[in-house]
């Protein structure tokens, strides 16, 4: 029976609760000549899907719902004549579509995906099947990297470094997903010698398992002090060539020539998410659009900076899943989770999310396979 109840997990505006609508879809006719249908068996949760859910003012927002999602895996169950024989149906794949607010998203039973237009997506790799457990499956691992991998690969590529004259990494929000991802990438697949961590004084030892070489806590409000003193002890005086900030800080801004290698050596401060620390469950829309159009700009393109400054996002890249799936295949990335919620649980994976006190990605389970 090819027609089905498609199920997504949307709202309206600011002002309305996620929730779940179903409509009825032909699984023959759904689709163009150039397009595929994936059966989404996993998604993962990202702060830019509830930050647009709260950035939708009523008044300016349409009628229309709006999805949640954009990481995903699943399996091809149909697919145009006109698409490659790249992707044929049966695949397992993985990857990360970039709708705003369209009406269907990663958080639903079924995804049409037009691959020539969707970069940020691949085939599975099979060494994700040697990273299972009793509670996360292929399908899991797989949804729960795309984002915050293509950020990590942003913050690294984008401004143009060679990093193989990289000598220090500092990196600020050390337990994020992203600088997961980011620490992982410096090390295995650059083997920077010296990265260094900043986090709670509880997730110390957490981190250590992901390659850092150094990490110290923040909670006695001494971030530069314990920063300063693994320099001086550590490595040998010689300030960082990069730091990246995957948590929003603006500690090291008033004395980033202590700390940073000269301009000159093009040496960069990177940040995801900007000056501060986002309260994700009270950030409203003048949040965001003072950080889009007032502190990015500001940061980035004073001319009197001494410093060169970078803000990153993920752009859809093909050489994103590459080098993921390379580096999966050599053991040099093990994707983390968080939790795994049922897709009727898909609130509570929210709020879960929303917390900010996640280890790794929060995962919605939309099917579960059968040989798991």
């Amino acid at each position: 029976m090819s027609v089905v109840k498609w199920k997504t997990v949307s709202f309206i505006n600011r002002d309305t609760p996620a929730s779940i609508t179903i409509e009825e879809i032909d699984l023959d006719t759904c689709f163009e000549d150039n397009q595929i249908v994936v059966e989404v068996y996993s998604a993962s949760i990202n702060p830019i899907d509830f930050l647009l859910h709260k950035a939708a003012v009523a008044r300016l927002s349409s009628a229309n719902p709006k999805a949640y999602g954009r990481d995903f895996s699943g399996v091809i169950i149909r697919k145009g004549h006109k698409v490659s024989d790249e992707w044929m149906i049966g695949d397992k794949i993985n990857g990360l579509v970039g709708y705003l607010y369209s009406p269907h998203g990663t958080f639903s039973n079924y995804l049409i995906v037009t691959p020539e237009k969707t970069p940020s997506m691949t085939h599975i790799a099979p060494a994700t099947k040697t990273l299972t457990t009793s509670e996360y499956n292929e399908f899991d691992l797989s949804a729960s990297w795309p984002l915050v991998f293509g950020t990590a690969y942003a913050g690294i590529f984008h401004p143009g470094r060679d990093w193989s004259k990289i000598n220090n990494v500092l990196v600020l929000g050390a337990s994020t997903q992203v600088a997961n991802c980011f620490v992982q990438i410096a090390k295995n697949h650059f083997h920077v010698r010296n990265v260094v961590g900043v986090c709670n004084e509880n997730s110390i030892e957490y981190n250590k398992r992901f390659g850092y070489d150094y990490l110290v806590a923040y909670n006695n409000n001494k971030t530069v002090e314990n920063v300063k003193e693994i320099m001086i002890t550590k490595l040998d005086g010689e300030k960082f060539d990069v730091i990246f900030d995957s948590c929003g800080s603006s500690d090291f801004l008033p004395i980033m020539n202590d700390f940073l290698k000269p301009k000159s050596t093009n040496s960069y401060y990177s940040t995801v998410v900007g000056d501060s620390v986002f309260d994700y469950e009270s950030v409203n829309t003048l949040d965001l659009l003072k950080l889009r159009l007032v502190v990015q700009p500001y940061r980035r393109f004073k001319p009197w900076r001494a410093y060169n400054y970078y803000f990153n996002m993920c752009y859809p890249n093909k050489d994103v899943e590459i080098l993921a799936n390379e580096m999966l295949e050599k053991k040099q990335f093990k994707p983390q989770i968080d939790s795994v919620y049922n897709f009727e649980d898909y609130q509570k994976a929210i709020d879960r999310a929303e917390s900010g006190k996640c280890k790794g990605k929060v995962i919605l389970q939309i099917k579960k396979p059968i040989d798991t």
